[in-house]
């Protein structure tokens, strides 16, 4: 199924622009998050700490199927700056194929990180299904919690830091964090069906996000380097998982 993409950065549109788009954005978003609190979406759109706002829109046939709001965060330490990339993404259900919004997210990364090769960019966020993890875990050793594999420190201290941001966090082992997450609308058919392929990956979210069907998700990171961004690329391109 082909899609077609459009992609603008928020924070560059005039007033006028912003306020349109962000009623079109919300009108798509409801569908997707019925349960969201309504001003959580202003309130990510409008953070004056955020420094980059690309919106990725998917097409099929004239109408759009899905979403993915990309927020960079800047934020300030006792150190240097750092650059926190989130995303919210909304599809509907025929049109939820990750890898695709994967490899688009991935592409505009790329574009930001070679914009700005000294910044330190990181992305953090909480992830609400268990094949989610396993696209992103699947696709680079270096995207953590992972199964028997230690998260470096200055990974924890990321993690740590962003959890601040969150509330009712829960502490499940050294490295792994979980909290309340508004669920997409999903019948239990659809919950069944995203653990229902085994794999190392799945089998480790299900042991520490057994919850994730009542809203809870497991906090993740991975540090953006250029490296980790041309991996991710490549085995997204070519179909192939790492352990």
């Amino acid at each position: 199924m082909q899609l077609m993409e459009n992609v603008v950065d928020f924070n560059k549109l005039s007033v006028e622009k912003k306020q349109v788009l962000f009623e079109e954005l919300e009108t798509f978003d409801r569908q997707i998050f019925p349960n969201a609190i309504p001003a959580e979406l202003h309130q990510l759109l409008y953070n004056p700490d955020v420094v980059a706002l690309p919106i990725i829109r998917f097409y099929h046939r004239g109408k759009i199927v899905g979403q993915n709001i990309i927020a960079i965060l800047k934020l300030k330490t006792a150190h240097q700056p750092l650059c926190i990339l989130s995303s919210r993404a909304a599809f509907l259900p025929d049109y939820r194929n990750q890898n695709r919004t994967l490899l688009s997210a991935i592409r505009v990364t790329l574009g930001y990180r070679l914009k700005y090769p000294t910044r330190q960019l990181w992305f953090v966020s909480s992830l609400m299904q268990p094949k989610v993890y396993r696209l992103f875990a699947s696709r680079s050793k270096r995207f953590y919690p992972r199964a028997e594999v230690s998260m470096p420190e200055d990974h924890l201290q990321v993690l740590d830091l962003m959890q601040n941001r969150h509330v009712n966090v829960q502490q499940r082992s050294d490295d792994v964090f979980v909290h309340p997450c508004v669920l997409p609308q999903t019948t239990p058919e659809q919950l069944i069906r995203l653990r229902n392929r085994a794999s190392r990956h799945i089998n480790f979210y299900m042991q520490h996000t057994p919850d994730y069907f009542v809203g809870m998700g497991l906090m993740c990171i991975c540090k953006l380097d250029l490296l980790t961004l041309l991996e991710a690329a490549i085995n997204v391109f070519l179909g192939r998982e790492v352990a």
